[in-house]
């Protein structure tokens, strides 16, 4: 006699939970499931199988369903990009995937029928290093994805990628204290600096770029700074000059109109901010660091 959908339903939502949208079919047989239940639980669309053995939430990522198929986790920027973490702009066309060191035996990611020998695939980025933290579900933790990406991006991206995990400001940072000291730990010499130079009040890849920018130059720098209580700014240069950067998500529509009123605000109480565009700051960053030492050298 066929056992009660719902409760099936019911069964395979709390093991995929448990274990982060990614389970291994001992997990539902654990949890009382059968083989024919999970078969059955495949075919009403609650559970999918990117590899035999291996069963993932429907609402995980088609990213996430690529890299499992492959053998592996999501990784690196991949990784990174679905906590919500910066990632430099234009790595999001190939898929990079997490493998453990003793796997054997992949597949394509588009294809589970087929093996393939690492490189083959160029859809996919490997990764073959040992994970510091314990993976979640169908990826590797911030920590992990992070230290991954130091192989895959500059100091200065890898610094706003550590910012945004640190970031608490829409909500709980995504990577605690403790995973930021294992981190830094981890990471090769050249790139330790991310971490010690990074800044958890930073908002945006603008912002970093233009901290990093303007400390460089020797300008004092203070992240978020208020100027009244109704108006702060992303940065102050020597605690007198605001320098804003405009990203289209955030400076848009009525943000503009929001923008120009605390502009005008600022103004009257001291100095007009300086206000940079995003492809500006990050990609044509020099000058934009000509501009503010600039007007800092002239005073207020």
């Amino acid at each position: 006699m066929a056992r009660d959908a719902a409760l099936l339903i019911a069964i395979a939502h709390d093991v995929l939970r448990r274990h982060d949208g990614l389970a291994p079919l001992r997990a539902f047989v654990a949890a009382g499931l059968t083989g024919p239940d999970v078969g059955r639980l495949r075919h009403l669309g609650v559970l999918l199988r990117p590899r035999i053995g291996w069963y993932l939430d429907p609402a995980a990522p088609a990213t996430a369903v690529l890299a499992v198929r492959t053998g592996g986790l999501l990784g690196c920027v991949s990784a990174a990009e679905s906590y919500g973490i910066f990632i430099p702009e234009g790595m999001e066309a190939r898929i990079h995937v997490s493998l453990p060191p003793d796997i054997t035996r992949m597949r394509r990611s588009t294809d589970a029928s087929r093996h393939v020998h690492a490189g083959d695939d160029p859809a996919v980025r490997l990764h073959w290093e040992a994970r510091i933290e314990p993976t979640r579900g169908w990826r590797v933790s911030p920590a992990d994805a992070i230290r991954q990406m130091a192989h895959c991006t500059s100091t200065r991206w890898l610094t706003a990628a550590v910012d945004s995990a640190r970031n608490a400001a829409g909500g709980p940072s995504v990577m605690t204290p403790a995973s930021t000291a294992t981190l830094r730990a981890a990471l090769p010499a050249s790139a330790v600096a991310a971490v010690d130079r990074s800044d958890a009040l930073a908002e945006s890849v603008g912002e970093t770029f233009l901290r990093l920018e303007t400390l460089d130059r020797r300008m004092p720098w203070r992240s978020q700074a208020w100027i009244t209580q109704l108006y702060r700014t992303d940065g102050l240069v020597d605690e007198w000059l605001p320098v804003e950067s405009d990203g289209v998500k955030h400076h848009s529509g009525q943000a503009v109109v929001r923008d120009r009123e605390r502009d005008a605000v600022i103004a009257y109480l001291g100095t007009p901010p300086l206000r940079f565009t995003h492809n500006a700051a990050v990609r044509d960053t020099a000058y934009v660091g000509d501009v503010i030492e600039q007007v800092w050298r002239r005073g207020r």
